[in-house]
Order: C-alpha cells, then sequence, then structure tokens
C-alpha cells in the first residue's frame, strides 16, 4: 500500500523512506518487480521526486543494504550489550536477527537475489558487512570460552560460521516456502540443536 505524506520530511526521513518503500516492493514481487516507478508508487512520490533522492534504483539498492546492515548492528548491540551469558546474549541474538527478517520478507529475497551477486559494488558491500559481524561474533564467541560458558573443544570461526549458515539455510527454505511458516517458532528449534553442540555443564542458561 503506498504511503500518504502530506507533511514536508528532511531528506534523511525521505531517504529511510523509499529504503523501507524499496523492501516491501521486493518482499511482495521480488527483485525483478523493483523499479524506480513501483518504489515510487509505494511511497506515493513521483517519479521525479524520488530522484531527489536517489541516483537511480542500484542507488536506492545500496542504501537499503546499508539500512539493513545497521538494523543488524542494533540488534548486535541489543544483545551483546546486555547482561547474560554469552549463550544467552546468542540466543538474543538469533531471535532479534529472525524477528528482523520476519518482518521484511524483502531482505532474504536480496540477499539470495542474483541481482546483488551479479553487481560488484553491492556484493563486496554486503560482503564486508557480513565479515565484520562474523568477526564481532567470533570475539564474543572466545570470550564465552575464556569465561567456561561454552565448549572450548571448539573452533571458533568455524561454530560462528555454522551460527549463521544455520540462520542463512532457514530464510532460504523460508523464502522458498512463499513465507509460509514462523521465521521465529521454526528457527528457535535450530537454535536448541545448536546449543547442545557447544554447551558445557558449567554454561548456565536453559
Amino acid at each position: 500500500m503506498a504511503v500518504k505524506t502530506g507533511t514536508k520530511m528532511s531528506g534523511e526521513a525521505r531517504r529511510e523512506q523509499v529504503v523501507q518503500a524499496a523492501l516491501r516492493v521486493i518482499g511482495k514481487k521480488g527483485m525483478g518487480g523493483l523499479t524506480t516507478a513501483a518504489i515510487a508508487g509505494e511511497v506515493g512520490m513521483s517519479e521525479a521526486n524520488l530522484y531527489r533522492h536517489f541516483r537511480g534504483k542500484d542507488d536506492v539498492l545500496a542504501a537499503t543494504l546499508e539500512s539493513v546492515g545497521a538494523r543488524i548492528g542494533e540488534n548486535f548491540q541489543k544483545a551483546f550489550g546486555a547482561g547474560g551469558t554469552v549463550r544467552e546474549q546468542f540466543r538474543i541474538f538469533f531471535r532479534l536477527q529472525l524477528e528482523l527478517m520476519g518482518g521484511n520478507s524483502g531482505i532474504p529475497r536480496i540477499m539470495f537475489s542474483e541481482e546483488l551477486h551479479g553487481k560488484k559494488a553491492l556484493r563486496e558491500r554486503m560482503f564486508g558487512t557480513m565479515y565484520r559481524f562474523i568477526d564481532r561474533l567470533e570475539a564474543v564467541f572466545r570470550r564465552g570460552q575464556e569465561r567456561g560458558e561454552v565448549a572450548k573443544d571448539v573452533d571458533p570461526r568455524v561454530t560462528v560460521l555454522m551460527f549463521l549458515s544455520m540462520m542463512q539455510g532457514l530464510m532460504f527454505r523460508w523464502s522458498l516456502s512463499g513465507f509460509s511458516f514462523s521465521l521465529t517458532a521454526e528457527g528457535m528449534k535450530l537454535l536448541k540443536n545448536f546449543e547442545r553442540c557447544i554447551v558445557t555443564d558449567s554454561g548456565g542458561g536453559k
């Protein structure tokens, strides 16, 4: 549904509105349906007005990826900036990520799209963002090992990659199913099994 706007908005607010509209268009129509006309229609503005804020579709897509990265960063801070064991923090982060994706079906469609993988600048931007988070998650997991909260006989890097692969595989299956099941409910089942692989007797958290 197009958003009706009757009040003047700042350039930053308008750009974010366009980004969110792009995610909705992708969620409903896939990457093939992402055009400047569709985005403008979703926002409730003219294409000419859209071009006042973005150079074109690729610019919108780049801003969309940046916005998704920022949302993931917020989830990271919420999960790992709080108290509790590392295992509990990973659980919070996992749930927050599932809730983010579950409320934005356009995100997995971007991640698995040929358009993203076929555009070097966008692909490298996403790849860089992903590996920054991998490094940060690995550091957190190592801290958990030092505290005796998670198993010490597993490779932290490999474990973090397994954690993210579990999430990505779930999103791919969810997308292929036409978003027909609860991402959070299904994901938490997988997480319980994953936790059995990393927990120690003294690791705490149920």
